[in-house]
């Protein structure tokens, strides 16, 4: 291979083949999840991330890699789902850092850009943990730094790296005990590997569509769940406004009058607006008056919406269909706070509304929200102080990027579960300032433990207990308490392990696939065992987890 520099429009064929690679493997990358869970997406996120940073890119064309790795910064920073699609939209955010400034890259330039890649994604996370995509992108970047004097040949360099870090992958489950123990390698590690070796692919002239490697969507699709005549703003629109003297704010107060689901993000001298208004060509004129129109995209929501439903034959989720009615009935946002949490199932979202949230992003478990969705309810919610409940831990960081990007005042609680969402919302003191309910609702979340019952999905063992497919599985607090035949005798074991002297309150929460006669019966039984306790029921509506048990 004679080629001695990554020029723009090589880069793009590489990191489209790297999206190909990850789409077609997504599945593998997903069942290595460590806990044998339904929800398991890693590799899932991971690939709704690339292809958000490559729907971006093919979009436009460019001249330098500067250009091509600050588009698919951005592009996978509003896309990111789950922890790992953030932590890979950082990796691409460092290696647009070592990009800058550059027209081409050659070997040396290549390894000083995975250096700030694996530098930039070690600083965004809080407790980094090794034996994770972070310990493998680290590795690959130690390695790089073996060629940082002298000039290799680019191929040659590539298959060093992606070599590294396959023994790096390989070596995982060394680094982390939990991975030893179910036998497998890191996901993130595993996804991000697959990215690698189709940049390599395309650097050695190997091009795939992308279309090939999309799994066709055999679910129903969100859109089902309402009419198309509820679409009350018909135009998708989004434009990006390039410009030296941009008058953020006041471009900001005009245009998110004009409909819903407002996005604006200011960087440097670009602002990006994302808005549902019937009137575009209003929004674009008052663009205009602060700089130079880029990327603009209209899209004729109802028309699309139409499509989709007429495409889709399955049967209608009534309970998803209810949930969206309900939101538009709920209470108006007051000045003060606003509540926004991440919701999955009609009951907790009832529950929820009683608490005084009124913004909801559908998501949970299978169905994490990207940077973006976060963003949109929050430029949408108008009180001064606002609170956010992302309620998996699989979210929290995605939350966290959303409030940076975010010019308002944003409080993320940390929530893993939706229980604990209820017990921060009982401790919020409407007469206490900002800062003193931020921290004693986080520190609230101390006082739940959260039983989450479901099923497995593949063999494994852990911690010495023997897992086999479709057994029982509760899980606690990111630790499996209990699994066997019998879902009755695994909840009751996972309880007793989890209860402790301080513990008085036991309330179960049930799924979509649980009925109330069900759900009762089980109370019954706890009630007989843990006398001394209050014991309350009510409906979740949650899929894949019969039950969510929070303990107080």
């Amino acid at each position: 291979m004679d080629q001695k520099t990554i020029n723009a429009d090589l880069l793009i064929k590489m990191f489209k083949q790297g999206t190909y690679e990850l789409n077609k493997n997504k599945d593998l990358v997903d069942s290595l999840n460590v806990f044998p869970v339904p929800d398991g997406d890693t590799g899932t996120n991971m690939s709704l991330t690339m292809n958000s940073a490559i729907e971006v890119v093919v979009k436009q064309s460019y001249e330098t890699v500067e250009e091509v790795s600050k588009a698919i910064s951005k592009g996978s920073l509003m896309g990111a789902r789950g922890n790992s699609g953030v932590i890979l939209s950082q990796i691409f955010r460092g290696f647009a850092k070592g990009c800058k400034g550059k027209t081409e890259l050659n070997s040396i330039d290549l390894c000083h850009a995975v250096k700030d890649a694996a530098d930039t994604a070690y600083s965004a996370v809080l407790k980094p943990v090794e034996g994770t995509i972070l310990t493998v992108i680290r590795k690959i970047a130690e390695k790089a730094m073996e060629y940082m004097e002298e000039e290799v040949a680019i191929d040659e360099l590539l298959h060093i790296l992606i070599r590294r870090g396959e023994e790096t992958l390989d070596k995982t489950p060394e680094y982390l005990a939990v991975l030893k123990q179910a036998g497998v390698v890191d996901a993130g590690g595993k996804g991000l590997l697959c990215i690698l070796n189709g940049c390599y692919d395309a650097f050695l002239g190997k091009e795939m569509p992308l279309e090939e490697a999309k799994t066709a969507n055999k679910e129903a699709p969100a859109q089902n769940f309402m009419s198309t005549e509820d679409i009350k703003f018909a135009y998708c629109t989004e434009f990006i406004i390039q410009g030296d003297a941009i008058q953020g704010e006041v471009l900001k107060d005009i245009i998110e009058k004009m409909g819903d689901s407002f996005v604006f993000v200011q960087d440097e001298d670009l602002v990006k607006v994302h808005i549902h208004t019937n009137n575009p060509g209003i929004a674009l004129e008052e663009a205009l008056k602060h700089g130079v129109l880029k990327k603009v995209k209209i899209e004729n929501m109802k028309e699309q919406h139409s499509n989709i439903i007429d495409h889709y034959q399955g049967p209608l989720d009534e309970s998803l269909k209810k949930e969206s009615k309900e939101r538009e009935e709920v209470l108006a946002y007051e000045d003060d706070y606003g509540f926004i949490a991440v919701s999955m199932g009609d009951g907790f979202s009832s529950i929820f509304a009683d608490l005084g949230i009124v913004g909801k992003i559908l998501g949970g478990q299978t169905m994490n929200p990207s940077t973006e969705d976060f963003l949109r309810e929050i430029e949408k919610c108008p009180s001064k102080h606002i609170f956010l409940f992302p309620n998996n831990s699989n979210i929290i960081m995605a939350a966290n990027q959303a409030k940076t990007l975010s010019e308002k005042e944003v409080y993320v609680i940390p929530t893993k579960t939706m229980a604990q969402c209820i017990t921060a919302m009982l401790n919020f003191n409407k007469e206490e300032v900002a800062e003193t309910n931020h921290a004693v609702m986080t520190e609230s979340l101390n006082t739940v433990k959260t039983i989450q019952v479901t099923y497995a999905v593949r063999n494994t063992t852990f911690n010495e207990m023997v897992i086999e497919k479709d057994d029982y599985l509760a899980v606690a607090d990111g630790e499996i308490k209990a699994s066997g035949k019998v879902q009755t005798d695994v909840i009751m074991r996972a309880i007793e392990s989890t209860v402790d002297k301080a513990s008085e309150i036991i309330s179960l929460y049930y799924g979509a696939d649980v009925t109330e006669d069900e759900a009762l019966a089980l109370a019954a039984l706890v009630e007989e065992k843990y006398s001394d306790f209050e014991v309350e029921t009510y409906r979740g509506g949650q899929p894949l987890y019969f039950y969510v048990i929070s303990i107080e």
